[in-house]
């Protein structure tokens, strides 16, 4: 990205904090900002349009300009600026603090060919840059920490009443998602790019601050996947990963568990299964391995192991890769598990293939498998009919509504509901790929068993 782009991108993210004064009246409408070495004169104005105030802030004349959909002034503006270095600050002193860090790489065209996404991570901060030819520009900002949003921003924020923070930053637009309401302040940018300030509330108090880049317009950026912020793993929804340690405790209970095995750099894949928050710097990771005769791991390993020395690939954490990874944890899985109450193995057909069908009734899984004469194997279908294991977020027993949240979320990994079908009591559901294939080569279907008002049954075939 050339230097004239750079400049472009960071006007456009330029965004969010509006700072409302009792004497706006006598603020100062302009100010000039130092921008990598060239001096950039923001001018904040007015307009009357259709009997309604609007504001825009331009720059430089009139070649770039965002517009606060609240009163604001020019100060707001520049608080972006003052937590974009800050930003900066962390990413080239990170090696000397206890951040996680993740790279994404791009992969969709050749003019982000250059371009990463890293994202840093604490316990209580999550930041993300776009880093081009080594120069980084904050995407994100997230954090529950009051020193941290004071350093970002010049106001602590966390734990302020929403009387106190407009006192500060004027008025604001209220939000409310999933019952948690919070404080917003936006600007929209020229070019069609949205950025905010997310103020969450808990109890009538700011408890965290989200900075983003909702809609990256002209520049072009995407945002990385914000996952570790928390280090939550959505439950039954599996992501894969390695480990970054030479030799790493696999538990049999988060932190203080026995230690079942170690595992390290070289050991072979491991799906992640779910986190716990045991009050560390970084959350417990529940694993499971995959076995690997070649590496002599030809027994995969179940445990804990802590979330500092591992690395999940986040870059392919979305719900349709999840939505694979369930196939892939209960092929793993067979694998884990003691000796079957059954296995039968069917008669080779024309291509010397056969189909092993292997029943655990303690836990109410069974799972079909192709044989091949070489021996080796490929699990294609399963079902379950206990609650002892997640299958893409749901379990045997689950409520309706339940049924509903899952149907949102495999509309995010592309299937839909088939023909005549719908979420009601006492039926078979059936979920569709939206594609013609599947991406492994695979048309992949879920099938839901409804009785009395809960899930009865689980299908689900490749």
């Amino acid at each position: 990205m050339n230097k004239p782009n750079i400049y472009a991108c960071s006007l456009m993210l330029i965004s969010f904090l509006s700072v409302y004064s009792p004497n706006f009246a006598d603020n100062t409408n302009s100010t000039t900002i130092d921008i990598n070495g060239e001096k950039m004169n923001f001018v904040l104005k007015t307009f009357e349009q259709n009997g309604n105030k609007r504001w825009e802030i331009q720059c430089n004349g009139n070649n770039c300009y965002a517009q606060p959909l609240q009163n604001s002034n020019i100060y707001a503006f520049k608080l972006f600026f003052d937590a974009n270095k800050y930003c900066k600050n962390i990413y080239k002193n990170a090696s000397k603090g206890n951040w996680h860090k993740n790279i994404v790489h791009y992969d969709t065209d050749s003019d982000n060919a250059m371009t990463t996404v890293e994202t840093l991570a604490n316990k209580d901060t999550c930041i993300e840059l776009s880093v081009t030819n080594g120069e980084p520009i904050m995407a994100f900002l997230r954090t529950t920490n009051a020193e941290v949003s004071k350093n970002a921003t010049g106001y602590a924020l966390i734990g302020m009443s929403p009387d106190e923070v407009e006192s500060i930053l004027g008025t604001y637009q209220t939000q409310v998602e999933n019952d948690v309401p919070s404080m917003v302040y936006s600007f929209y940018i020229d070019g069609g790019s949205m950025y905010e300030l997310n103020l969450g509330l808990d109890d009538g108090r700011v408890s965290e601050i989200m900075i983003s880049n909702d809609a990256p317009g002209e520049c072009g950026q995407k945002s990385g996947e914000r996952t570790y912020c928390d280090g939550d793993i959505p439950e039954g929804w599996y992501t894969q990963g390695t480990v970054t340690a030479v030799k790493l405790n696999v538990r049999k209970e988060p932190k203080t568990g026995e230690v079942i095995a170690k595992i390290g750099i070289e050991h072979p894949e491991m799906m992640f299964a779910e986190t716990r928050d045991t009050g560390d710097e970084y959350k417990w990771v529940k694993i499971l391995t995959k076995s690997d005769n070649l590496k002599n791991y030809s027994k995969p390993v179940e445990g804990w192991v802590y979330g500092k020395f591992i690395s999940p690939s986040f870059k392919n954490f979305d719900y349709r890769n999840s939505f694979l990874n369930c196939f892939e944890y209960f092929d793993w899985l067979q694998d884990l598990l003691e000796m079957p109450d059954s296995d039968e193995l069917g008669k080779p057909d024309e291509n010397n293939k056969s189909i092993s069908t292997k029943k655990w009734n303690n836990k109410g899984i069974i799972l079909k498998s192709y044989v091949y004469e070489s021996g080796e194997s490929y699990m294609f279908a399963g079902e379950l009919t206990k609650d002892n294991y997640a299958f893409a977020g749901l379990k045997v027993g689950d409520s309706l509504n339940k049924l509903k949240e899952f149907d949102k979320n495999l509309n995010k990994a592309g299937f839909i509901l088939a023909d005549g079908n719908n979420i009601s009591d006492n039926t078979v559901i059936r979920w569709l790929n939206k594609e013609s294939s599947s991406d492994d080569g695979y048309n992949h279907e879920i099938e839901i068993e409804t009785k009395l008002g809960k899930i009865n049954k689980i299908s689900f075939s490749r």
